[in-house]
């Protein structure tokens, strides 16, 4: 229960004391200590009573009000700063703890036993946690001469790819399944016209594949940050010119929209090959190959989006082969070089 009120309790005091004065309370502190203790008191009960009420009162002022012992001199401040101590008169002991009121929003300064450590995001449990976030996991090699081509002009090609892998997976607008500008202005110009004219365009053809693109209303991104680890490599083209091969694993959180509570991961193991070489004496950096295999997205959709698979939703299309470890790039690697988009994942 609560305590009173305190400014109640005082009025109330106040009321009381000041029906005696000072001598008063120190000639019945004095009978208190003599009577109370007296063998004459079990032969009479009235003074007994009145001894008793006036005991009660002095441990009232005692526990409630001892500044007025202090004045009275009964009581005096200890040496040492701590509690007061009574050196005349009976003591009552107040019963029951002194409970403080605790003023409204001041519960959480209680300790209620160890604070939880900070949720680890949606990549806890998997080896995501340890990859590099976006644009830093997308790593290339030292430009070197090669093919043909000078180093400046290797390194040219090397960052140009890098822009065009981070527009196609990383991008928040191609994403989030909107038309996918900053990834068609990186393309050769001829390459552009093709990607942008079978971009809707559903089955083989469409070009929407080539990027990691939710479906709309399907799903929602979870934070701004995509978990990525691989390698770029390079290797001297047939021709002249360089190949660069980049081989990624990009894993996006998404949730399902309108319950940001329900979060999945989809794990994209994406490897394309770009084409790096002079014509007409100007640089061409070309998609040759764009091949990614999804794990954690369902399996029957053909328009090119992504459609993430949430915990409790319809079976649709099974995945195919026998369950890869998402994560593991060597063993994945057949589904994404000319393998299934869909494969059997062990969980992501």
């Amino acid at each position: 229960m609560r305590p009173a009120d305190p400014d109640d309790i005082d009025a109330r005091f106040e009321a009381l004391v000041a029906q005696f004065d000072e001598d008063e309370i120190r000639r019945m502190t004095a009978a208190a200590g003599t009577a109370a203790f007296s063998p004459a008191r079990r032969r009479r009960p009235a003074a007994l009573a009145v001894i008793a009420g006036l005991v009660v009162l002095l441990g009232l002022v005692v526990v409630l009000r001892p500044d007025v012992l202090e004045r009275l001199g009964v009581v005096r401040p200890s040496a040492g700063g701590g509690e007061d101590v009574v050196v005349s008169g009976p003591v009552v002991a107040r019963p029951g703890p002194v409970l403080t009121p605790i003023p409204d929003g001041e519960e959480g300064l209680f300790d209620h036993g160890p604070v939880p450590a900070p949720s680890a995001g949606p990549f806890a449990g998997t080896p995501a946690t340890g990859y590099a976030d976006g644009e830093q996991g997308l790593v290339m090699p030292a430009a070197q001469a090669i093919g043909g081509l000078t180093e400046e002009e290797v390194g040219r090609a090397l960052l140009r790819v890098r822009r065009l892998l981070s527009a196609a997976h990383l991008d928040p607008a191609t994403v989030r399944g909107e038309r996918p500008e900053a990834f068609a202005r990186l393309l050769h110009p001829r390459q552009r016209e093709a990607f942008l004219r079978r971009l809707d365009d559903g089955g083989p053809t469409g070009t929407r594949s080539w990027l990691f693109s939710l479906a709309p209303g399907a799903a929602e991104p979870v934070g701004d940050v995509v978990k990525v680890s691989g390698e770029t490599t390079l290797a001297k083209r047939a021709g002249g010119g360089v190949t660069i091969t980049a081989d990624y694993l990009f894993v996006h959180p998404v949730s399902r929209p309108g319950a940001p509570l329900v979060v999945a991961r989809v794990v994209e193991h994406h490897r394309s090959e770009f084409s790096a070489y002079r014509e007409d004496g100007k640089l061409v950096v070309w998609l040759a190959t764009d091949n990614s295999a999804l794990f954690g997205a369902n399996c029957d959709a053909h328009d090119g989006f992504v459609h993430p698979r949430f915990p409790g939703d319809p079976q649709g299309a099974r995945p195919s082969g026998e369950p890869v470890d998402p994560y593991d790039r060597v063993s994945g690697l057949s589904g994404v070089s000319g393998g299934p988009r869909c494969p059997a994942a062990l969980g992501t």
